[in-house]
């Protein structure tokens, strides 16, 4: 028996927008999986958000999110390197390690009601490294990298004459360290706070104060483009 034109044919698709899971297909499979981590950890948590979970969300296999990531300690810490690296400023930090008056606009940025969700992720951080030692021992690597590349930027500043202080580098370095794991908790003991701009400029001016940069160095709080 001949079969009707429309039975030998598959249906046509309807033109016009994509479909979500052929997006989501199309785009590249590590970041589906940070994509998947990131709203996974800020809104479950480290400890309640299984591999199982990210992989589901993800639309991968457990297999194909382990090719990618040793353990969920591992995605995690990748997650948080990436929301920072996704801060408008710091592509200008990556093109310039010297440039020392970056630093207090970083803070800001991260201080910013739209970087919740980083300051989130940077909690779930900090609660992992305290209960896994593997965590822990990537996310000292991981802010000893940030220590020195501040260090070589207060350096820099004070040979340029963009910086005026006597302090340690280092321990200055690793003090402002220590003041943007502290920032990480404004959402829980002071919510409405990241929104007032008084907030960010008494953050910004102290950072400054810290870095030792000179009156007069102007420093922006908007976006850098």
């Amino acid at each position: 028996m001949k079969k009707s034109p429309s039975a030998q044919q598959p249906p046509k698709r309807r033109l016009g927008r994509p479909r979500k899971q052929d997006q989501q297909n199309a785009r590249p499979t590590r970041d589906r999986i940070l994509d998947a981590a990131a709203e996974l950890f800020a809104r479950r948590g480290f400890d309640a958000t299984s591999v199982d979970a990210i992989a589901e969300r993800a639309g991968l296999t457990v297999g194909a999110l382990y090719r990618h990531f040793d353990t969920k300690g591992d995605l995690l810490l990748d997650v948080v390197r990436r929301a920072l690296t996704s801060l408008p400023i710091a592509r200008h930090m990556r093109g310039d390690s010297g440039r020392a008056d970056l630093l207090p606009q970083m803070v800001a940025l991260y201080m910013a009601p739209d970087s919740r969700r980083l300051r989130r992720l940077v909690i779930e951080l900090h609660t992992a490294a305290s209960r896994n030692q593997r965590v822990a021992r990537l996310f000292r690597e991981f802010s000893e990298r940030m220590a020195r590349d501040t260090r070589t930027r207060i350096e820099a500043g004070r040979r340029d004459g963009t910086l005026n202080s006597t302090q340690d580098a280092d321990l200055s370095a690793r003090l402002l360290m220590v003041l943007i794991a502290g920032l990480a908790h404004v959402d829980t003991l002071y919510p409405a706070l990241p929104a007032n701009p008084a907030w960010r400029n008494l953050v910004l001016d102290n950072v400054a104060a810290l870095l030792g940069l000179k009156p007069g160095r102007t420093i922006t709080t908007g976006q850098t483009d």
